[in-house]
C-alpha cells in the first residue's frame, strides 16, 4: 500500500515535473516569441524611421528644389520685367533721340534758312548799295555836267554881253557922228534889241539850269 502511494506520488511528481517542464518550455517559447516580436518590432520601427527619414530627406530636397525653381521663376519674372523695362526705356530713349534729331534737323534747317535769308539780305543790301553808289555817281556826273552847262551859259552870257557892249559902243559912236540914215539906225537898233533878247534868253536858261542843279543836289 505504501509502495503504491509512493508510486502514485512518484507518478504525480513526474507528471508535475513534466507539467512544470512543459509550462517552462511553453513560457520560454512564449518568451522567445515575444523577444522575436520585440526585435522584429524594433527592426520595423528602425526601418520605418529610416523610411520616414529618407522620405523626409526626399521631401526636403523636393521642397528645396521647388523653392529653387520658384526662386528661379521669380528671378526669371524679375529678369523679364527688368528686360521689359529696359526695352521700354530703350524705346523711350530711341523716341527721345529721334525727337532730338528731328528738333536738331528742324533747327539746322531753320538756321540754314536764316543763313540763306541773311545772305539774300546782304546780297540785296550790297546790290542796293551798289545801285545807290551808281545812282550817286550818276547824279554827281549829272551835277558835274549841269555845272559845266551852267558854266558854258555863263561864258556865253559873258560873251554876249561883251558883244552887246561892243555893238552898243559902235552904235553910239556912229550915231554921234551921224553916219546912219534913219533906216540904217533902225536896223542897228533891231540888232541891239536882238542881242539884248539873246542875253535875256541866256539868263533864263541859266536860271532854269540852276534850278535843275538844285534839284539834282537834293
Amino acid at each position: 500500500m505504501k509502495s503504491i502511494k509512493i508510486l502514485v506520488a512518484s507518478i504525480a511528481m513526474f507528471g508535475l515535473q513534466n507539467s512544470i517542464a512543459q509550462e517552462t518550455k511553453t513560457l520560454e517559447t512564449v518568451k522567445d516569441t515575444l523577444v522575436t516580436k520585440i526585435v522584429d518590432l524594433d527592426a520595423q520601427k528602425a526601418a520605418e524611421k529610416q523610411r520616414i527619414e529618407a522620405d523626409l530627406k526626399k521631401q526636403k530636397e523636393a521642397l528645396k528644389e521647388k523653392e529653387r525653381a520658384e526662386k528661379d521663376r521669380l528671378n526669371a519674372i524679375k529678369d523679364n520685367e527688368r528686360a521689359e523695362k529696359e526695352r521700354e526705356n530703350a524705346e523711350k530713349d530711341k523716341k527721345r533721340a529721334e525727337k532730338d534729331n528731328e528738333r536738331a534737323e528742324k533747327e539746322r534747317e531753320k538756321a540754314e534758312k536764316n543763313r540763306e535769308k541773311a545772305q539774300k539780305e546782304r546780297d540785296k543790301a550790297e546790290k542796293e548799295k551798289e545801285k545807290a553808289a551808281k545812282k550817286l555817281e550818276k547824279a554827281e556826273a549829272k551835277i558835274a555836267d549841269q555845272e559845266k552847262d551852267i558854266e558854258k551859259l555863263n561864258k556865253k552870257q559873258e560873251k554876249a554881253e561883251k558883244e552887246l557892249d561892243k555893238m552898243q559902243s559902235k552904235f553910239d559912236k556912229n550915231v554921234s557922228k551921224g553916219k546912219f540914215s534913219d533906216v540904217e539906225e533902225q536896223k542897228e537898233r533891231v540888232k541891239l534889241t536882238k542881242q539884248q533878247l539873246k542875253i535875256k534868253e541866256i539868263e533864263e536858261d541859266i536860271v532854269k539850269e540852276k534850278k535843275r542843279l538844285e534839284k539834282l543836289k537834293r
